[in-house]
This record gives structure tokens, C-alpha cells and sequence, in this order.
């Protein structure tokens, strides 16, 4: 699981992001550079793990 610093939005592998084109069981590490937060709309590097 991997928590935004900046909104707090959850981003669980199991559920991916279907609706930005990410499919579920798809690592956080393997999700493109190209892709933000759904919520809040700020890069991959503000998340950080959290489980």
C-alpha cells in the first residue's frame, strides 16, 4: 500500500487504478513515471509505503 504525502489518497495494488488506465495486481514500481494521483494530481514521488 502506498500512501500521497499530500491528500492522504490509498494506493492499493490489488485494486490498481482502472480508471487512469492502471489494471489491478499492478506494482506501485511498475505503475509509468506519467502517472499522478488520482485525487490531487501530483507525481509518484510524493507517495511513500506504508505497508
Amino acid at each position: 500500500m502506498y500512501k500521497c504525502l499530500i491528500c492522504g489518497y490509498l494506493y492499493n495494488p490489488e485494486d490498481g487504478d482502472p480508471l487512469h488506465g492502471i489494471e489491478p495486481n499492478t506494482r506501485f514500481e511498475d505503475i509509468p513515471d506519467s502517472w499522478v494521483c488520482p485525487v490531487c494530481g501530483v507525481s509518484k514521488e510524493h507517495f511513500e509505503r506504508i505497508m
